[in-house]
């Protein structure tokens, strides 16, 4: 794998702030636990899948890589 990028992580629907980290903190998101996780318009399931992203070749040279957490919302 090449260099990783670095992640902008922009926070949950009423936090439009975006953070900078490593990519390595990506195994610390909260994956299935209330949040839809997507990297580059690409809904994540898991470190693994984000893993797999990065490894295709558009994002081999990125600097960076766009990450939004959704809330999911329920209700009737």
């Amino acid at each position: 794998m090449t260099k990783l990028p670095k992640l902008k992580v922009e926070g949950l629907g009423w936090d439009v702030s975006k953070e900078i980290c490593d990519f390595e903190q990506a195994k610390y998101f909260p994956f299935g636990k209330g949040v839809v996780i997507v990297a580059e318009g690409q809904v994540i399931e898991s470190y693994d899948d984000l893993v797999q992203l990065v490894d295709q070749d558009r994002y081999k040279d990125k600097e960076f890589l766009e990450v939004m957490f959704l809330p999911i919302i329920v209700g009737g």
